[in-house]
């Protein structure tokens, strides 16, 4: 984990493995996911759900750098945390 923002961890600037986080509160969770698509586009997919039941969904979004997908990670992974979810990985 980053020492400045808390949230991303240091990587080189074109990462092949997916970058994920997975966040918890009392009843909700909550994971995003950065990786690369069969067309070489960077994907930020988002799922959340419940702890007590199988309510859940989920979105994904395509960007075209890694530095935008990135980018968007950390801002929602922020917004996580300002919301009162935990990091747990």
């Amino acid at each position: 984990i980053d020492m400045v923002d808390g949230v991303t961890q240091g990587l080189a600037l074109h990462s092949d493995s997916p970058i994920r986080r997975r966040f918890v509160c009392a009843d909700r969770t909550y994971a995003l996911m950065l990786s690369r698509d069969l067309l070489g586009d960077w994907v930020v997919m988002q799922t959340w759900g419940s702890r007590i039941n199988k309510h859940g969904g989920g979105k994904s979004r395509a960007f075209a750098t890694f530095e935008a997908g990135l980018a968007a990670l950390t801002a929602l992974a922020r917004v996580r945390q300002e919301r009162g979810y935990q990091l747990v990985e």
